[in-house]
């Protein structure tokens, strides 16, 4: 049996009543920030998006009306005439939910920031844009298959040797296409928290710098980095998608998400237990943003000269929540090929050729495993999943491939799988929802087998 690999759903409806009275307002608010997102930053028409991507996370959203407004760049989206929320797109900064401040107090954030240009490097990749994968023919059939179980995939890339091996794109998306990552951002947030302990501004076991916990007596003052990028915090946050629970409330009803992941009680102490976080990520990305001045314009011009343009990915684009700081848990796009220039950058210990982006402890200590207080380990890293931690107790999280295979994983079915001992890297990126079952493991050793057919 493989790893399945596919959404949990981010809309469903249930009849608890705090559920109730939050799903609208959920369900507004994912229909605009999604038409927001496909429209402007995808380039997509509303129609598709609305037909490929939001309907099929819950059918009851096609009572939503959602209108375009191209000139003023916001999409906004009614549902059951119970709630209405709109999103504005900036360029650089992509869509966010319009909150208390207004369109104009968003604006603002971005009136001092210059986006990044895309453009074409006439290089090799992963220097430049010039690709020219030469598939063999078992390589050609594993690629075959992955777009033929109806998992919804979009975007395959296969990495060996520092080159693109394999490529190929669903009808309807290319390589100019950027594509969400969800939590693969998580992933990127902990590149970015990886830059600032580079500087020396960020210690891994030092009491995180969070304002709202210095005087805190409940043990939230002791919560380190390494924490809160390994999910050991100890914070309750609840993950399920449900409306009305941690994670939806923190993406769809809040503006400054970071205070709110940061506000949740202690469930443990602090390094003694593990538990998915979607809250802690964000808590880890104000660190990036305090330190970069705390403001949008800072925040993006850090992420831009200490990340992306470092590491070629000019495609970056991640929105920010109401404050500016960025959604390090959910919500960076970008192309296949800049997904995959990101692997390649933990693949090559971060490094871009002779250029040194990451620590040089960073991607070997990403791909730790979690050691809890009782000495238990978790196959969990910083922003990453393994597939061993490190025991012979656990089964592997892929069972037939490498075992210091490790990946940046998100919602609907996205995967990029970090394969030491092959010298690889593979990418999946697509749409996953319903029954629908992205096998990783499955179709990610027949990859495997052909490269090493061909060597």
């Amino acid at each position: 049996m493989g790893l399945a690999v596919a959404g949990a759903g981010v809309l469903f409806f249930t009849p608890a009543g705090a559920y109730v009275r939050a799903a609208p307002s959920v369900g507004a608010g994912y229909a605009a920030e999604m038409a927001c997102a496909g429209v402007f930053v995808m380039g997509r028409e509303p129609g598709a998006v609305l037909s490929e991507d939001i309907l099929p996370v819950n059918p009851l959203l096609k009572y939503a009306d959602i209108a375009v407004e191209r000139e003023r760049r916001t999409v906004t989206a009614s549902l059951f005439h119970l709630a209405s929320r709109s999103a504005l797109y900036r360029p650089g900064l992509g869509c966010t939910l319009i909150g208390a401040g207004g369109a104009a107090a968003l604006q603002a954030q971005a009136a001092s920031l210059a986006p990044m240009e895309r453009h074409e490097r006439p290089l090799p990749w992963p220097a430049g844009d010039l690709v020219a994968p030469a598939e063999t023919s078992e390589l050609a059939k594993a690629l075959d298959a992955m777009f033929a179980d109806g998992a919804g995939t979009r975007a395959v890339i296969v990495v060996q040797g520092d080159q693109i091996v394999g490529e190929r794109y669903a009808r309807g998306f290319d390589a100019n296409t950027r594509f969400l990552g969800w939590s693969m951002s998580k992933s990127a947030a902990a590149a970015l928290a990886g830059t600032l302990a580079a500087e020396g501004k960020l210690a891994l076991d030092e009491p995180a710098a969070v304002p709202a916990w210095k005087d805190a007596q409940d043990g939230r003052q002791s919560i380190t980095p390494r924490q809160l990028l390994s999910m050991t915090s100890g914070l309750h946050f609840s993950e399920t998608y449900d409306p009305g629970d941690d994670s939806t409330a923190m993406l769809y009803r809040q503006d400054d998400m970071a205070a709110y992941a940061q506000s949740r009680p202690l469930d443990h102490p602090p390094g003694s237990a593990w538990s998915y976080s979607s809250g802690s990520i964000n808590i880890a990305d104000r660190l990036v943003f305090d330190a970069a001045g705390g403001t949008a314009a800072g925040m993006y011009n850090y992420a831009r000269t200490h990340l992306f343009e470092p590491a070629g990915m000019n495609s970056a684009v991640w929105f920010p929540d109401g404050t500016g700081n960025l959604v390090g848990s959910s919500y960076l796009y970008m192309t296949a090929r800049d997904w995959a220039r990101f692997g390649l950058l933990y693949l090559d210990d971060g490094k871009l050729g002779w250029q040194r982006i990451l620590p040089e402890f960073w991607a070997e200590e990403s791909r730790r495993p979690a050691k809890l207080a009782d000495g238990h380990t978790v196959a969990y890293g910083l922003g990453f999943w393994l597939n061993s931690d490190g025991t012979n107790e656990t089964p592997l999280r892929l069972p037939d491939c490498p075992a210091d295979l490790y990946m940046a994983e998100g919602h609907n079915g996205q995967v990029l799988a970090v394969i030491p001992s092959e010298h690889a890297v593979l990418l999946r990126l697509g749409w996953t929802t319903g029954e629908a079952r992205f096998d990783a493991n499955r179709h990610f050793v027949a990859i495997l087998e052909a490269l090493r057919a061909q060597r």
